[in-house]
């Protein structure tokens, strides 16, 4: 949906325009269970999705998806298990993990050349590809990128630098009631998004670094340097994954420097082992590089869909509990007119 071009004035004086793009997401199909391929390959049962109309010829959901990517300048989304599932390839814990390209698990570091179609590295062996689509049109992941990151950091490495009693009583200022059953499983080990904005627009590496100092008297220079490097790159990885205006040269320079960082330090740093979530910082660098938008194209709408369905199914439509069926149906009537709501207005 487009929208009036904005322009907004930077600290420095110059004037740079906003993209008059709105992004909204409404939901094709809906179903009980996982992103994981046997729950996925359900959804081409014979008649499970019939469509009417000049979309009769398509069989099933993922015929209409792959005909949108083969006629449109589509791009593939969600999380990463989601995107292995749906391409045939194996668990993001694979040898060859990543859904963009062929690097190993032993080299999560290093770049490498982007998957073509006679490649079988860490293909599922009896999963048949429910998708297909050019590396290059497949979002890698910012959010869950901007999360995972951002919670190894301070969950993990801040906990064993500082210590752990220290980060979860500076944590009380930014977490908050995690609904049940709201959020993945995910959400209830870790802070989700909003909570890590709040730790840094509350600045609560500041109140840890203190609370630390005052326990301990003083704290060791190197220490200290190691802890600044961190609180740089969660500052970093915030502007940069979350960044929903074009994107211009000097700010695809700006996280080339902070990604060639963050691969450079983070064994050094953190004294942890590289993970998949580090490579595909650098296919997030990609991407800007070719499209020159990255937020904007985020799985954060996916998300927040995700969270309000979920709300509904299990608060808002509890007393349908008897009917599964119609708890669903009641659940995507509800966010399919929220999701069109904006059209209607115009």
């Amino acid at each position: 949906m487009l929208g009036p071009t904005q322009f907004r004035k930077l600290p420095d004086g110059k004037v740079k325009k906003r993209h008059p793009y709105i992004q909204h997401f409404a939901p094709l199909l809906v179903y009980k269970g996982s992103d994981k391929y046997d729950d996925l390959h359900q959804l081409k049962a014979e008649g499970l999705t019939p469509f009417a109309g000049e979309s009769a010829a398509f069989p099933h959901i993922f015929a209409v998806l792959q005909h949108l990517i083969d006629t449109k300048h589509t791009f593939l989304n969600g999380d990463w298990l989601f995107l292995n599932a749906v391409l045939g390839l194996m668990s993001p814990s694979a040898t060859h993990p990543c859904p963009i390209c062929i690097v190993g698990k032993k080299n999560l570091l290093h770049s490498s050349r982007h998957r073509t179609d006679g490649d079988r590295f860490s293909l599922h062996p009896s999963a048949a590809p429910l998708l297909t689509i050019p590396p290059e049109r497949i979002v890698p992941t910012p959010l869950h990128l901007f999360i995972g990151i951002s919670n190894r950091i301070i969950l993990d490495v801040f906990s064993e630098l500082l210590g752990k009693d220290l980060v979860e009583e500076t944590l009380k200022q930014a977490t908050t009631i995690h609904s049940a059953g709201c959020g993945g499983q995910s959400d209830q080990h870790d802070l989700n998004g909003p909570e890590i904005r709040k730790w840094l627009k509350k600045d609560c590496c500041s109140t840890l670094l203190a609370a630390a100092a005052a326990r301990n008297g003083s704290i060791a220079a190197a220490t200290r340097a190691t802890f600044s490097i961190l609180q740089r790159w969660l500052q970093q990885l915030h502007d940069h994954l979350l960044h929903k205006d074009d994107w211009e040269p000097e700010d695809i320079e700006a996280w080339r420097a902070a990604v060639d960082d963050i691969w450079q330090n983070w064994t050094a740093e953190t004294s942890q082992d590289a993970f998949p979530k580090l490579h595909m910082l650098r296919h997030s660098l990609e991407f800007a590089e070719r499209h020159r938008f990255l937020g904007r194209a985020s799985e954060a709408q996916i998300e927040s869909f995700h969270y309000e369905f979920k709300r509904l199914y299990h608060q808002q439509h509890l007393n349908m509990a008897h009917n599964e069926p119609e708890r669903q149906r009641r659940c995507l009537a509800d966010v399919a007119l929220r999701a069109v709501q904006p059209f209607l207005e115009r």
